[in-house]
């Protein structure tokens, strides 16, 4: 990506929260189950599917790292959604063990298509990366959570 697609992008979309995203996600799935933010927070971070550093600075914006862990935990707490077993595929992505807490987080959303790789060229040579600190945007977060919710039918039906 081009530094002026950087700037491009982040002048054309607004930045999503740990707060919206992890409402969002909950009001996804349930939409009769309702919530304040405080008692989902809570809620989330006593189920496991949130840390406390979500719950403490939910107004932060989310980057992809922590969208990954909380879709991977929510997949698995709430929904039921096994782990893949094989994680091996998503060592071509070259920052993979950047945060080695989040590999098996990253590897299963990027393995199962909810997060794409983002390819980068450093040194005349091509590399898929996931770019584990860059802000999600709104748009990339509704994305995310239509992937969710096919593996969710899939896995289910």
């Amino acid at each position: 990506m081009k530094p002026d697609d950087v700037i491009a992008r982040s002048i054309a979309t607004k930045q999503s929260t740990i707060k919206q995203f992890i409402t969002s996600l909950w009001s996804h799935f349930f939409p009769d189950k309702t919530l304040t933010v405080g008692e989902l927070l809570h809620y989330a971070h006593t189920r496991g599917w949130i840390e406390d550093q979500d719950e403490r600075f939910c107004n932060d914006p989310l980057n992809r790292q922590t969208a990954a862990r909380i879709i991977h935990q929510f997949m698995k707490i709430e929904l039921g959604v096994p782990d893949l077993q094989d994680i091996s595929a998503a060592n071509l992505l070259a920052d993979l063990y950047t945060c080695h807490t989040c590999v098996n987080h990253i590897a299963q959303v990027y393995l199962r298509g909810i997060m794409d790789a983002q390819r980068v060229e450093w040194d005349g040579k091509e590399y898929k990366i996931f770019n584990h600190l860059e802000e999600v945007s709104e748009e990339e977060a509704i994305l995310i959570l239509k992937h969710v919710s096919a593996i969710s039918c899939s896995s289910s039906g």
